[in-house]
């Protein structure tokens, strides 16, 4: 994981990080801390444009109600390209609705796989005992 140190560290601006909101060049600023997750989209498991919907904007909400895992922490760090000018004071962060958005598709998609998953399971186990007794 890339950890410069204070001298190393690259200082953006606000207005500087709202330039890079698209999916050809797309920055985050999270915990005040600026990601360059361009190369990263499409590889999103929760689609390219849950990610876009906070480009350019402080994305630290949004990206802490989500829930991400340890692992999508690490990998974030690895995006890491510098810090937020003024850290520590206040920016505002990405508009609530387009939090709730993230959420809600978020959570959908995890309901649907813990409600489907162990149906599907079961019918798996089913057609392997359903075969297994025919063969006999």
């Amino acid at each position: 994981v890339f950890s410069p140190t204070m001298s190393e560290e690259k200082i953006y601006t606000l207005q500087e990080c709202q330039k890079h909101s698209d999916e050809k060049d797309c920055w985050l600023i999270i915990r005040d801390k600026v990601y360059d997750v361009t190369s990263f989209l499409e590889e999103h498991p929760g689609g390219f444009d849950v990610i876009l919907s906070v480009a350019g904007k402080n994305a630290t909400t949004a990206f802490q109600e989500v829930g991400h895992s340890k692992t999508a922490k690490k990998l974030l760090e690895s995006f890491y390209i510098g810090e937020l000018e003024g850290s520590g004071i206040p920016v505002e962060e990405a508009k609530p609705e387009v939090i709730e958005v993230v959420k809600k598709e978020m959570t959908f998609y995890q309901r649907l796989f813990h409600v489907f998953l162990p149906f599907f399971i079961l019918f798996v186990a089913l057609c392997i005992n359903f075969s297994l007794k025919t063969e006999k």
